[in-house]
């Protein structure tokens, strides 16, 4: 088994996928969070390259593929990169459900146990992290599904790459 790519498949009700560091991200915003509180809280953690976040173009159940230490895809709908820290030696594949029980319940850690098989290895540095949406999700789902959904390459960071202010693909 090849231990630099991974294949996940994720729930998304709410049009949105996170990339976090679970030893790094602070989910707890507020029991009674509003959508600006929250927004603003992902734009900070964002900021600090705990987290990425990006909107998925609907709802759906999504398989993500994973390489560590090999170039994205050169075809594909659309893409984003961004940094990201690996404190703890491990990254987690969040939906917005994830971040929301975290942000509403102090005592809530990421990843919950339901979602371990969600997290992976990685080594602890600075990683560039291209995410690539690899068709067009507005596109009639009939005919062939391709796999994977979203290609997620991280490779490492060559510095002074800006922290993301805004999550991709979508209008916060």
């Amino acid at each position: 088994m090849n231990h630099n790519r991974h294949r996940f498949e994720q729930s998304d009700d709410s049009g949105f996928l996170a990339l976090l560091d679970p030893d790094a991200y602070a989910g707890f915003v507020a029991e009674n969070w509003t959508y600006d509180s929250i927004f603003e809280h992902f734009r900070k953690a964002m900021m600090r390259q705990s987290l990425l976040l990006w909107g998925t173009g609907r709802e759906d159940t999504w398989t993500v593929d994973v390489l560590i230490g090999e170039p994205a895809p050169p075809s594909g709908f659309r893409r984003a990169a961004g940094p990201i820290r690996v404190s703890g030696g491990r990254l987690y594949l969040a939906n917005y459900e994830a971040l929301t029980m975290a942000a509403q319940f102090p005592d809530t850690r990421l990843p919950e146990p339901h979602d371990l098989h969600l997290s992976f290895e990685v080594p602890a540095d600075d990683w560039h992290c291209e995410i690539v949406q690899m068709r067009d999700p507005d596109l009639d789902e009939e005919g062939e599904r391709i796999l994977p959904d979203f290609v997620l390459a991280l490779t490492p960071s060559s510095g002074g790459e800006h922290a993301w202010t805004q999550p991709a693909w979508h209008d916060a």
